[in-house]
């Protein structure tokens, strides 16, 4: 069952989809803008209008940050944020550099670390959080991160060319797949240093690398080039999609989408969206919000179902009780509780409902209780309930957005967003 006192949201990054899975994938960016929580400390430029009932850390506007305090000393112009995620209330940002021939990746994170979910060897968890980020550093290129609730995990290519999975923060449940939960030892609860997922490696064919990882509150899931997927954690609503309500410390294939080659995958709370390379969406885990889009509310899903939905899905969001499809005509689907975008009078649906007067969007976004989107104007929208931090981006004291509301970014460049990480209390945005 997903409660709001377990709320996370995992956030993702879209520069390494491909066209297949989304037509949003654009070049590196230099520039990043943030909101929400802990993002003031990085501000390039202080503000002395913020509003006074927000966390003295947090912007309640998009904000430029500054990347050399982001990264913590001086930045090579040469560098380029290569991935982004935001999760529970921590946020990791990658910026990559060619030094002596090799490429590089200097991994900023700042928020939470009482699990060492930012993913350090030699950080107190009792950090000052509103201080200097948590800097590590990973050869190669960081390419995609993922956030949960108190656990990180990312897509590295390395310098041999090669990609692999490294996690880090906590493992109560086995949501890094690790292995050795039996033993509780302090180790095996959490890794406060970035590990490499090398159980997964022993289940993948010849040539099969990872593209893609997702967090939900506590588990996590991977998607492979071969179109499989792996899941791992907690797994007591479904979350794993292996047909058993149990979890697991290792990979475990989700073995009925075998059949299926799948291009995409979103995680969230306690469920699983997943689209098929012919546009199909499968979903799996906790639907009592009904969420999971077939007219009804079902306690736990433990095996993959299909969406039935006539339309072809190119984007898929998957929130806290809420449920997002982008169609490829650019129109945005919602179902499930909360937020919906529908206006104050709908707040539930057991069916996906369009948006209306709501199109050309380009992709999607959720997270437990708040949504953005980006048309192929390159403009970005925000909507939720909730709005500690500042979350919303908005600038107000709003309690709510019930409706898609564009949001003002200064400094977006003329190309639009390359990155989009949407955490529960913190989003970024990056740009050439």
């Amino acid at each position: 069952m997903w409660l709001l006192a377990r709320s996370t949201r995992h956030a993702w990054s879209i520069a390494r989809l491909s066209k297949q899975r989304s037509s949003y994938a654009r070049a590196k960016s230099t520039s990043v803008v943030a909101w929400g929580a802990f993002v003031d400390r990085f501000a390039s430029k202080r503000c002395d209008t913020e509003n006074p009932y927000l966390e003295a850390h947090a912007r309640s506007r998009p904000t430029q940050l500054a990347l050399d305090t982001l990264f913590d000393g001086p930045v090579d112009a040469s560098i380029q944020i290569s991935a982004m995620g935001a999760g529970m209330r921590h946020a990791l940002v990658a910026g990559t550099v060619l030094s002596n021939g090799k490429l590089q990746t200097k991994l900023a994170g700042f928020g939470l670390n009482e699990s060492y979910q930012l993913g350090h060897a030699h950080i107190d968890a009792t950090i000052d959080r509103f201080g200097k980020p948590v800097i590590s550093h990973v050869d190669g290129t960081v390419e995609q991160i993922a956030c949960g609730r108190e656990h990180s995990a990312m897509v590295v290519k390395g310098v041999d060319g090669a990609r692999r999975v490294l996690v880090c923060g906590n493992n109560a449940y086995g949501q890094l797949g690790l292995g050795g939960l039996k033993t509780k030892s302090s180790d095996g609860l959490r890794r406060h240093v970035l590990s490499e997922l090398t159980m997964l490696n022993d289940l993948l064919f010849d040539s099969e690398e990872p593209v893609k990882v997702q967090c939900g509150l506590d588990h996590t899931v991977v998607l492979t080039n071969k179109g499989r997927v792996f899941a791992m954690g907690w797994g007591d609503d479904g979350q794993l999609g292996t047909s058993l309500q149990a979890s697991a410390d290792q990979p475990m294939r989700v073995v009925s989408l075998e059949e299926t080659p799948i291009t995409d995958i979103s995680s969230s709370t306690d469920f699983t969206l997943a689209l098929s390379v012919e546009g199909r969406v499968f979903y799996w885990g906790n639907a009592e919000y009904g969420q999971c889009m077939v007219g009804k509310k079902i306690d736990k899903i433990l095996t993959r179902m299909e969406v039935p939905f006539d339309i072809r899905v190119k984007g898929i969001a998957a929130g806290g009780c809420h449920s997002l499809l982008l169609t490829e005509s650019g129109q945005v689907f919602v179902c499930g509780y909360g937020a919906l975008g529908l206006g104050p009078e709908h707040i539930s649906t057991l069916l996906p409902m369009p948006i209306k007067g709501f199109g050309n969007i380009e992709a999607i976004f959720a997270s437990t209780d708040r949504c953005l989107a980006v048309d192929k104007e390159h403009h970005v929208y925000s909507w939720g309930l909730g709005n500690s931090a500042g979350r919303l981006g908005d600038g107000t004291v709003a309690t709510n957005t019930f409706t898609p509301t564009l949001i003002s970014i200064d400094h977006l460049s003329p190309a639009g967003p390359c990155l989009v990480a949407l955490g529960n209390d913190i989003a970024l945005i990056a740009s050439l």
